[in-house]
């Protein structure tokens, strides 16, 4: 079961701010004890509270102390440089919401500009179309148009395939002596005369104009 999203603001009522306190500041304390262990790092938590005289700390006031004296060791600028606010932790969500803004209405225009390029070569007419549309899909095209001459002068003029002589045509095999066998011979002209002979040799009908011409 999911859980229900807390409001971030001063809890008012104070039996409730108290409970809350306690629970948050144990987990809190837990995490800071793991993030020891697991990274192997220096690291303490002190957290006050006006309702208590002494602060909870972890872990032992006495390492707590090494771990600072350390700390208030380094220069200011090593010390500061990592540091942050709830403002500075603002202010940074709130400049990188606002490129994430940015680059989806930057997205969003060239998704736009790449539908009236489409619907132009679809054969629209673009009469629904914004001028403000129509420049950046001119300006859009212009720069593809470039694009694809820039590609073509870096591979080269390509070489048109060589063309190929058609074969030159070869005449039937002639097939074996029969009743209905195909006789070819070449004519004068360059064309093929195929007759069908009968058995004794002579054409089918009895004369020699029965044939039919092949061109070469």
């Amino acid at each position: 079961m999911a859980r229900n999203k807390v409001k971030l603001q001063y809890i008012s009522n104070d039996a409730l701010r108290r409970a809350t306190l306690k629970k948050r500041r144990r987990g809190l304390l837990k995490k800071v004890q793991e993030l020891g262990v697991l990274c192997g790092v220096d690291v303490c938590g002190i957290i006050y509270s006006p309702e208590e005289a002494a602060p909870q700390v972890w872990p032992q006031p006495q390492d707590s102390r090494r771990i600072l004296r350390t700390f208030n060791s380094l220069p200011q600028l090593e010390r500061t440089r990592k540091m942050t606010n709830h403002l500075a932790f603002m202010q940074e969500r709130v400049g990188k919401l606002r490129d994430k803004v940015v680059t989806r209405q930057s997205d969003y225009a060239k998704l736009e500009i790449r539908v009236v390029l489409n619907e132009g070569f679809l054969g629209s007419d673009f009469f629904e179309v914004s001028v403000y549309d129509l420049w950046a899909a001119g300006y859009a095209l212009d720069d593809l148009i470039s694009k694809v001459y820039g590609r073509i002068c870096t591979v080269g003029p390509v070489a048109a395939p060589a063309a190929v002589a058609p074969a030159a045509p070869t005449a039937p095999a002639i097939g074996e002596a029969g009743p209905s066998t195909q006789v070819l011979r070449r004519g004068d002209n360059g064309e093929f005369f195929v007759k069908e002979m009968g058995e004794s040799g002579s054409s089918s009908d009895g004369t020699e104009d029965d044939c039919t011409c092949f061109d070469e």
